[in-house]
């Protein structure tokens, strides 16, 4: 197995930091405040504090937060936490990534920000309308099988775009059409170990 670069491990701790919507709700606080404790964010999110205690910890662990003071409270010791500036990164590199073209970051970059997206979703309720979908197949192909999976998803890929143009199109038309932004994945990847 290959050794893993900077840039995938750097996505992989995005991945394993944004990967629940509970971290994701942590951060968008944290983000937005320049100090909370597990008690303050348990009241503001309405989220046992235990639970809050955990997810703070791995976002510690993960390096997307730092504590940043302690405080005498009755008897006991506040921690408070701020959000690091790797967070203003990340967001800078999803806006980037947000612009419809094609990106030029790569594939683990690429599945990183799939993951926050998700993960943002999630916490908002987007997977809640009923068009929502999420699949995942996992399959096994010869080279021929492999490559009319390319050429499929080339296929798609077209097609998405060509929606999306077309779309674009008749909203410019109609100023009554209210427009419904949605996003569309498209992955394919080995999986690990093969």
């Amino acid at each position: 197995m290959a050794a893993q670069s900077d840039a995938e491990a750097v996505d992989v701790r995005v991945v394993k930091a944004l990967g629940h919507a509970t971290r994701v709700r942590i951060l968008n606080v944290l983000r937005d405040r320049e100090l909370a404790s597990p008690v303050e964010l348990s009241t503001e999110l309405k989220i046992p504090l235990g639970t809050v205690g955990y997810h703070v910890r791995r976002l510690e662990e993960l390096g997307f937060i730092e504590l940043a003071k302690r405080t005498q409270r009755r008897g006991a010791v506040e921690h408070h936490y701020r959000a690091r500036q790797v967070l203003q990164a990340i967001d800078a590199d999803a806006d980037a990534g947000e612009t419809g073209e094609a990106s030029r970051r790569g594939p683990a970059a690429e599945a990183a920000a799939v993951a926050r997206a998700a993960a943002g979703a999630v916490a908002r309720g987007g997977f809640d309308a009923g068009a929502a979908r999420a699949d995942r197949r996992v399959v096994l192909l010869d080279p021929h099988g492999a490559d009319e999976l390319r050429r499929a998803l080339s296929r798609w890929e077209a097609a998405a775009e060509r929606i999306a143009r077309d779309s674009a199109d008749r909203l410019a038309r109609s100023a009554a059409a209210k427009p419904h932004c949605c996003t569309v994945v498209l992955m394919h990847f080995d999986v690990a170990g093969d």
